[in-house]
């Protein structure tokens, strides 16, 4: 009985929290803030042409089309209409009480055209596809992400495009 009320006792002063537990938090919220500095490349967007505007269908079609596509761009409005039909797909998964193994699946299909228009949506502002990483760093990095997702498309001038043309 003894070492079990010694045991307790020292469960109940190992709740505490260490120096490296702050430290890790500290990492964690502090470390999405490095990207603010993070500056766009200068010069013409290096993804290719603009991606052209969608309608809530067509940004669906778009969504499942280019399910693997990391080259190209997505507009504004491509990239959030495909986000409210991710979002009403999984409430009205939610309203419909399905079993786990169906939501499990449906995440899994969708997780790959998830990263997909992400990363063609960070494209269109001329920002590499991997700074969506920035976005699992809660809940700093989701708000520096969700910024990055509603900034419009980069210029396409090229270097000519700047020069002054000559009085004649």
């Amino acid at each position: 009985i003894l070492s079990g009320l010694v045991g307790s006792e020292m469960c109940i002063r190992d709740r505490s929290i260490s120096i490296w537990h702050w430290v890790i938090l500290l990492l964690l919220l502090a470390a999405p803030l490095l990207f603010l500095r993070y500056r766009v490349p200068e010069g013409p967007n290096r993804f290719g042409s603009p991606a052209e505007p969608a309608g809530f269908v067509e940004a669906v079609k778009r969504f499942f089309a280019n399910y693997v596509n990391f080259r190209d761009r997505a507009s504004r409005s491509e990239f959030w209409y495909a986000m409210l039909f991710y979002a009403l797909l999984f409430f009205l998964i939610g309203f419909l009480r399905l079993p786990d193994i169906y939501t499990t699946i449906l995440y899994l299909v969708l997780f790959l055209p998830l990263l997909s228009v992400s990363a063609r949506r960070l494209h269109d502002s001329n920002r590499s596809g991997w700074l969506q990483l920035v976005a699992f760093f809660t809940p700093i990095g989701t708000i520096i992400a969700i910024i990055w997702f509603s900034k419009p498309p980069s210029e396409d001038k090229s270097p000519e495009d700047n020069r002054e043309i000559p009085a004649a």
